[in-house]
């Protein structure tokens, strides 16, 4: 509920609302973890997800679902684009190493380094994902083979 109060701090609730045809004072109390007497539905959360273009609930459930929320990118690359994304995973995943290794220097994690640590590692996730998109554009059938 926290998520979906942020949501509606970051964009215009009375818009929002119009646009689901709902009143701008019941979607605000829909939103406000402190309100008993309001609840936002599964719908509701899903099309103020759409209608405002932000994950914020989304992440936060999956993150309470112990799940991490990925952009499955799209698109197409050229043979230098592949080997850039190569470059670039080898880059985030030094980045995530060399985190790692300074955290661990004194023998503990601090919060502060775990939360850096994180950071590192969703953006390696990411760059793989991407990676995997280049890749998956670049597939071609050999001539005269079937598939």
């Amino acid at each position: 509920m926290a998520a979906a109060y942020l949501l509606g701090q970051q964009h215009n609730i009375s818009e929002l609302a119009r646009l689901l045809g709902k009143s701008g004072n019941i979607l605000s109390n829909k939103l406000n973890p402190d309100c008993d007497t309001h609840h936002l539905t599964l719908a509701e959360a899903v099309a103020i997800t759409e209608l405002a273009d932000d994950d914020t609930i989304l992440e936060a459930w999956a993150h309470s679902r112990g799940k991490a929320l990925v952009s499955v990118p799209s698109g197409e690359s050229t043979d230098e684009e592949l080997a850039d994304q190569v470059m670039l995973v080898n880059e985030v995943m030094g980045a995530v190493f060399q985190e790692l290794r300074l955290a661990r220097k004194d023998g503990v994690i601090d919060p502060q380094e775990h939360k850096t640590i994180t950071s590192a590692v969703q953006s390696a996730v990411r760059e793989l994902m991407n990676l995997e998109a280049d890749v998956a554009a670049s597939v071609r059938d050999l001539p005269g083979r079937r598939a």
